[in-house]
């Protein structure tokens, strides 16, 4: 597996959120992605990238947000929550395929990871950026062309 090492700049998005069980999380994210798309014109940077931003699982529970990039925090829409995403280096791979595929994806950058003797920032947001290769909900999971960028914050 191949993983590039970039430095992002602060990020501020909008976001809707989901707190809950790793267990549930198949059933309620679909949800979280058809409200953010059906309301992502009240944002207002139709730039047609979206993200997934999570923190580590505390205490079972997974802290998952849908969100779009804005310029202004104080320029939310109702109902949306503001993240600060502040300047990160990240260990950059793609998932390209069925969303089956995921996990395994997530399991070989960990190991290409390790095998650079590169540490992962537990405390940082991990983020996966989806742009015009694959939209949730929108794009069939099964499909062969889907691809999206996951990005898994690095110590240091």
């Amino acid at each position: 597996m191949t993983i590039s090492i970039i430095m992002l700049p602060e990020l501020k998005l909008a976001a809707l959120q989901f707190a809950g069980p790793f267990s549930v999380l198949g059933t309620e994210m679909p949800k979280v992605w058809q409200r953010l798309l059906s309301r992502e014109e009240e944002v207002g940077t139709g730039t047609g990238v979206r993200y997934g931003a999570s923190m580590a699982e505390h205490d079972g529970i997974m802290l998952e947000n849908i969100a779009v990039q804005l310029a202004d925090l104080n320029a939310l829409p109702k109902g949306f929550v503001g993240l600060r995403i502040p300047p990160c280096r990240y260990a950059l791979t793609t998932h390209t395929g069925p969303m089956s595929g995921v996990q395994d994806t997530y399991l070989r950058a960990f190991d290409a990871i390790a095998d650079a003797s590169l540490i992962i920032d537990h405390s940082a947001w991990r983020l996966e950026r989806y742009d015009n290769r694959f939209t949730p909900t929108v794009d069939a999971a099964d499909s062969e062309q889907n691809a999206y960028d996951i990005l898994i914050p690095l110590q240091g």
